[in-house]
């Protein structure tokens, strides 16, 4: 069984590095690769060009304000199962990762009905008489609410994960001592779900900020990530050096804050 399971993973290994690592230092030589030296010019154009870093900060304002969103609704959804019955958990959470067994496009086209001019929102609207028409599609409340309904199921998970691992003896403790329901919550349940919480905020962020798919259907072409303008900047323009170099850009930023969750992360496991 030993030698079986460290055939698997060599096999992991080499997948991954076939298809994952081979293709990732591809994208990083050809962003340092000008007409066969290294050079920095396509970093300079990013970071000198004031549409690349407003691009730049747009994502990362949307992939926090998503995942801070993503975390609130999460845990409320999470704790809100933890504390049913234990026979109807599993089916609450069927519920939560439906929309997972769907393809991503679909729910975006329901998401695009709901929130265009002929939508149940700009219906509304007509019916309470408001003085302008109310359209939230193309833009960046738009492109919100379609990565916390793509990102949510993930988080739910977490969080549920995190709660179900508490032990019920010291929430039972807690009470007998005479602390309220809120006090409990505030100072045991919720600082031994942290582990959860940033674990799932961590997969919320990378997901968020690296989503290609929500912008495109949900933003328009004034709402692009920085994923839209790698690929736009590769397959439209043909600037694969500008291309990779975004990519890579956008990389870093996501590997350090998952680096921070990570650390905060370990040191709710540690408290």
């Amino acid at each position: 069984m030993k030698r079986f399971y460290s055939v698997l993973g060599w096999i992991a290994i080499i997948y991954m590095a076939a298809l994952f690592l081979y293709p990732l230092a591809n994208v990083l030589t050809t962003s340092l690769n000008d007409n066969g030296s290294f050079s920095l010019e396509q970093y300079a154009k990013v970071f000198s060009s004031d549409v690349y870093m407003k691009v730049l900060g747009r994502t990362m304002w949307i992939a926090a304000v998503s995942t801070v969103i993503s975390i609130v609704l999460g845990y409320a959804l999470a704790y809100f199962i933890a504390t049913r019955r234990p026979g109807s958990q599993g089916l609450w959470l069927m519920l939560i990762i439906s929309p997972m067994f769907m393809s991503l496009t679909v729910r975006l086209y329901g998401w695009m009905i709901v929130l265009s001019n002929e939508g149940p929102v700009a219906a509304a609207s007509k019916l309470l008489h408001f003085s302008q028409e109310v359209s939230l599609l193309f833009s960046n409340f738009s492109v919100i609410v379609g990565i916390v309904h793509y990102v949510l199921p993930f988080v739910v998970l977490n969080i549920y994960t995190s709660l179900k691992k508490l032990n019920p003896a010291v929430l039972e403790a807690s009470m007998m001592l005479g602390a309220s329901g809120a006090r409990t919550f505030w100072h045991i349940t919720f600082p031994l779900s942290l582990p959860g919480v940033f674990a799932g905020g961590s997969i919320a962020f990378a997901l968020a900020a690296n989503t290609f798919l929500v912008p495109v259907m949900l933003g328009g072409p004034k709402t692009n990530l920085l994923s839209n303008m790698a690929y736009n900047a590769t397959v439209t323009i043909g600037n694969f050096g500008l291309g990779s170099a975004l990519s890579i850009v956008l990389l870093i930023i996501v590997v350090i804050v998952l680096v921070l969750f990570g650390i905060l992360e370990r040191r709710g496991h540690h408290a």
